[in-house]
C-alpha cells in the first residue's frame, strides 16, 4: 500500500486530501479545507494537514490557480511563490507535481461520475478521441486532452486570450465598445464571471443605452458580485436587460466552445467547467446553446455529433490532481 497527497489551491481556499492505494485503484483517507489567508505560505497548510498523521505520502500533486513555469508558480492574490522542488525536499517526497488548475480539472474529466455532469448534447463519443475543456470563472480557462496510448494526458492552453469574434450585430457593438477601452479584446473579456458578465452589462447600459430598472440598480449598488443579482433579475418579468446580458454571455461561450471543439477535433467530448456555470443553470437553454455551438457552416454536422457536458462538481480539480499523483506513484513503484 502506498499513500499520496493531492490538493486544489485557489486564491482564497485550499482543499487537501490524503489517499491510499488499493487493489482496485485508490481511496481517499481524509480531506480538509483551509482558508489561505490564515497562513504565510502553502507549506504551512501542508504541515498542518500532515501534523500527527501516521500515514506519510510518497507523492504529491497540486492544482494551482496560476501559470506554472519550471516547476514554480507565483500566487498573485497571495504573494506566495510555490516551488515543487522545495516542497519535495521539505516533506521528503519522491516527487511533487504542480498543475495549472484547469489542467487538473481536464485531467479529471475521464473519471468524473455521471452525477457530476449535466448532459447538454449526447452526441456520439469516439473512443480515445481528443477532449476539450472550457471553463469561465475569474478568467476563461481552456485545456485539452489527448490519448497517449494507455490513458489521457491533459495539456494547458491560453486560448481564452485569443481575439473575440462577434457573431451578431449586438456582439459587434460590444466588441467596438470594449476595443475603445482595451485595444485588444479577448474572449476572456467577454466570457468570464469577473470580467465578461460585467463588461456585457456595461455595454448594454452605457454603450447601447438600455435603461436600468430602479430595483435592479439598487440591488447592484450594494452587490459585491453582480452575477447572482442579474440571474435573479433575469427570472423576473421586468428583467430584460439581465436576460440579454446572460443571453450574450451564453452565446459567446457556445461560439468559443464550438471553436475549441473544431480546433482540437474533440470527438471525445467538450466539457464546460468553472465555478460560474452551475450558478447559471436556471437561465441556461441547452437548445439555444447548441444552435450557437454548431453554427459553423459546413462543420455543423461534425459539431452536432460531439458530446457536450457541464461539470457540476467543485471537486474536479482535486480529482485531477489525485489521478496525476496516483499514476506517478504507480510508475514509481513499478521502477523499484
Amino acid at each position: 500500500m502506498g499513500y499520496f497527497l493531492a490538493g486544489d489551491l485557489g486564491g482564497t481556499k485550499a482543499l487537501l486530501a490524503l489517499y491510499a492505494t488499493t487493489g482496485q485503484g485508490y481511496a481517499q483517507v481524509r480531506e480538509q479545507r483551509f482558508a489561505c489567508g490564515g497562513y504565510d505560505d502553502f507549506s504551512g497548510i501542508i504541515t498542518e494537514f500532515l501534523r500527527g498523521s501516521e500515514e506519510q505520502p510518497q507523492i504529491a500533486a497540486f492544482g494551482v490557480a496560476g501559470p506554472i513555469a519550471d516547476g514554480k508558480v507565483r500566487m498573485t492574490n497571495l504573494g506566495w511563490l510555490i516551488d515543487q522542488e522545495v516542497l519535495r525536499q521539505q516533506f521528503q517526497l519522491a516527487e511533487v507535481f504542480l498543475l495549472n488548475d484547469l489542467v487538473a480539472v481536464a485531467q479529471a474529466v475521464s473519471i468524473l461520475a455521471p452525477e457530476d455532469l449535466l448532459m447538454v448534447n449526447a452526441g456520439t463519443t469516439v473512443p480515445q478521441g481528443s477532449m476539450a475543456v472550457l471553463a469561465p470563472g475569474t478568467g476563461l480557462g481552456e485545456a485539452y486532452l489527448c490519448w497517449n496510448g494507455t490513458d489521457y494526458t491533459a495539456f494547458p492552453s491560453e486560448g481564452g486570450h485569443a481575439d473575440f469574434a462577434p457573431t451578431s450585430d449586438i456582439e459587434q457593438g460590444l466588441l467596438s465598445f470594449l476595443r475603445a477601452e482595451h485595444g485588444h479584446v479577448s474572449y476572456e473579456l467577454v466570457c468570464s464571471g469577473k470580467k465578461g458578465i460585467p463588461n456585457i452589462y456595461r455595454y448594454l447600459t452605457q454603450g447601447a443605452g438600455m435603461k436600468v430598472p430602479p430595483d435592479l440598480q439598487a440591488a447592484l449598488d450594494v452587490a459585491t458580485d453582480i452575477t447572482p443579482v442579474l440571474v435573479g433579475q433575469a427570472l423576473e418579468k421586468e428583467g430584460e436587460i439581465a436576460r440579454l446580458t446572460l443571453e450574450i454571455f451564453f452565446s459567446v461561450l457556445a461560439a468559443e466552445a464550438g471553436n475549441m471543439a473544431l480546433k482540437f477535433l474533440a470527438t471525445g467530448g467538450l466539457y464546460l467547467g468553472g465555478g460560474i456555470l452551475p450558478r447559471l443553470l436556471s437561465v441556461f437553454d441547452p437548445k439555444i446553446f447548441m444552435e450557437r455551438f454548431t453554427g459553423k457552416g459546413r462543420m455543423a454536422g461534425i459539431l452536432s455529433s460531439i458530446p457536450v457536458k457541464i461539470i457540476t462538481t467543485d471537486r474536479a480539480g482535486l480529482n485531477g490532481a489525485a489521478l496525476t499523483a496516483f499514476r506517478a506513484l504507480q510508475k514509481n513503484q513499478a521502477l523499484r
